[in-house]
């Protein structure tokens, strides 16, 4: 069995309209869950998580051993914990894989910032399929009560991190739909 410990993928979308918030990004307590998605390597499953889920999902979170998505330090974390962009749950820490956090400290990366490593550039670049739509469109549906629609969104997202996880474990690099080459170094376990 590849792996044989609790790793997971996560994604959230959210309730509001970040242009509705008065410090716009950095609010990330107060723009509600609208849908998470938890996929699990050992089972091969995905779970889908509502606004009234959000304890248990809390909860799935600090019993996985390793925890995979994109930007997920910087948002997913903040947004599901009800926390301040700056403000982190220390305990998720050690089992974070951020691929975009790994970009970032990517010894090349510096000389490749100016392209924009956003999940999109990064999944169309390295995987040959992008994401099925934009997530600023996520909170327009919920608020309209197409949960469905977020909820696929959602899938669409976390398939997306699953695989790019899966190729940067495999692969360590990531390719940007410009064909620029982004080796990302091993994570070595603590």
């Amino acid at each position: 069995m590849r792996n044989a410990i609790d790793h997971i993928v996560v994604d959230v979308e959210i309730q509001k309209n970040v242009d509705d918030l008065p410090g716009k990004w950095k609010d990330t307590d107060k723009m509600g869950v609208a849908v998470a998605v938890v996929y699990e390597f050992l089972t091969d499953r995905y779970h889908v998580y509502l606004e009234g889920d959000v304890p248990e999902l809390r909860e799935r979170l600090l019993r996985a051993d390793r925890i995979s998505g994109y930007n997920i330090w910087g948002f997913d974390f903040p947004v599901i914990f009800g926390l301040e962009v700056a403000s982190h749950r220390p305990a998720l820490q050690p089992k974070t894989n951020d691929i975009l956090q790994r970009i970032w400290k990517a010894p090349r990366y510096n000389s490749m910032r100016h392209l924009g490593w956003k999940l999109d550039a990064v999944c169309r670049g390295t995987l040959g399929v992008g994401k099925s739509a934009e997530g600023v469109d996520a909170p327009k549906w919920y608020q309209a009560g197409q949960l469905g629609r977020v909820i696929s969104y959602c899938l669409d997202d976390v398939r997306l991190e699953r695989n790019l996880t899966t190729h940067v474990d495999d692969c360590e690099s990531v390719r940007h739909e410009t064909g620029m080459v982004l080796p990302i170094p091993a994570v070595v376990p603590a």
